[in-house]
């Protein structure tokens, strides 16, 4: 990897390629996504930005590289989005002293090699574009995707319950960083639950429920949801130094990306922003 003097990689670019599916199952259609997209950390956007415990179901064409060893390369910082330099690893990075040993690492930068080899057999080619409708299989959605924000303006479906909820970090007694769920309650002089405290959402079988969680962390983290998968409704700024338990925003609700339109399981949710879902509690009796 060959890297300019913004330790972004000038290599020639690898294929492009379709996301089909996430946590949740299949996409309403394709999403292209371009290979060389370097990460923006104003607009938080790059090739496909991905936290932990995300997945993607992914078609890459890799015609006319046969021969070619490509890598999937990783420009994010860490902790996201604002990562310290010590925490990016890779060769020849200028502000952090610990180099990595080639063969061994560590390397958070370079993820994974693909070898190309040519084509020893011949399959039937897949007809799926960005127009393929994949929803044919798809659990119905509660809202069409993508059309809950209009103009700047998150609109939720009448009737539903909405939830107000947080997320905040703190230490421990050992001064190790920890994070914590609430509700938009203060407890102890924070918003942040302890992990063996009782659940403050218990809802209804076959309830259809919409929960706005406020990050007041610096971080952006992917937060799983357990029996239920959901729909990212939305994401809006608000100023996280003073709230209160209401939010007050300071810019326009933006959609989903591209590649959240579908079924998910595992949302990021960044600093400084309210993030809407939707979800369905269709659990089985006990």
């Amino acid at each position: 990897i060959t890297l300019d003097h913004h330790m972004k990689p000038t290599n020639r670019p690898g294929p492009n390629f379709l996301v089909i599916g996430t946590e949740g199952g299949f996409l309403p259609h394709p999403v292209r996504v371009e290979s060389d997209h370097a990460f923006n950390a104003n607009s938080l956007s790059g090739s496909l930005v991905t936290a932990p415990a995300e997945r993607w179901d992914l078609l890459i064409d890799f015609k006319g590289f046969a021969g070619k060893r490509l890598i999937l390369y990783n420009d994010a910082p860490a902790p996201f989005p604002g990562g310290d330099p010590l925490n990016d690893y890779f060769p020849g990075a200028p502000d952090n002293p610990t180099q990595p040993r080639p063969g061994f690492g560590p390397n958070t930068r370079q993820i994974l090699r693909f070898k190309v080899v040519p084509a020893t057999g011949k399959d039937a080619p897949l007809h799926i574009t960005e127009d393929t409708n994949l929803t044919p299989d798809l659990t119905p959605f509660l809202v069409p995707p993508g059309t809950a924000v209009q103009n700047g303006v998150l609109h939720l479906p009448p009737g539903v319950r909405v939830r107000q909820l947080t997320l905040s970090e703190t230490f421990d007694g050992y001064g190790r960083l920890i994070q914590l769920l609430g509700t938009n309650q203060r407890v102890d002089g924070g918003f942040g639950r302890d992990y063996e405290d009782p659940a403050t959402e218990t809802p209804a079988v076959g309830a259809t429920e919409v929960w706005q969680i406020a990050n007041l962390t610096g971080d952006t983290h992917p937060i799983h949801f357990h029996l239920v998968n959901v729909q990212v409704l939305g994401r809006q700024p608000f100023d996280a130094t003073h709230y209160h338990g209401t939010p007050r925003y300071t810019g326009p609700a933006r959609g989903p990306d591209r590649t959240e339109l579908g079924w998910k399981e595992t949302v990021r949710m960044n600093p400084g922003e309210v993030t809407t879902v939707i979800m369905r509690f269709d659990l089985p009796k006990a």
